[in-house]
């Protein structure tokens, strides 16, 4: 992942505090996998580090179920999700975000056993970039 194992091990604990009801719900209920809920802990704390993040319930709820769902779906082999063309538009500028997501999803990939789909990563990236730009509003 982003090679500082002191900040990755605490963006981990961090994360993994903070999303632990919404995680253990999801997957009490069958919709995300332990694996799947691991990996999404991961890459969060990943992404947290390399673009100085701090990911909470309050600004990030939707981004964590719908990374933990897709990683689920990916890992069953569902078949991929549509191309949005909003969804490429509204983060053709966002080189930064998408990048930060698609070495995540490359990391995730051999663990999943398959490559993430480019629509899934642009959907991941549409989340993100409105994490990224209501904590620049916010002031970091």
């Amino acid at each position: 992942m982003t090679g500082d194992l002191t900040a990755d091990a605490a963006a981990h604990a961090q994360i993994t505090e903070e999303f632990a009801d919404r995680l253990e719900m999801l997957e009490e209920s069958g919709q995300v996998s332990k694996l799947a809920r691991r990996l999404t802990e991961l890459a969060l704390a990943d992404l947290a580090v390399s673009l100085d993040l701090r990911f909470t319930e309050e600004n990030s709820a939707q981004f964590v179920t719908h990374l933990a769902i897709a990683l689920t779906r990916i890992n069953r082999g569902d078949p991929p999700i549509e191309l949005s063309a909003v969804a490429e538009e509204e983060i053709a500028e966002r080189t930064r975000e998408r990048d930060a997501v698609a070495r995540v999803m490359r990391d995730c990939a051999p663990v999943l056993e398959r490559t993430v789909p480019d629509p899934e990563i642009s959907y991941m990236t549409v989340h993100l970039c409105s994490i990224v730009d209501l904590q620049s509003e916010q002031g970091g």
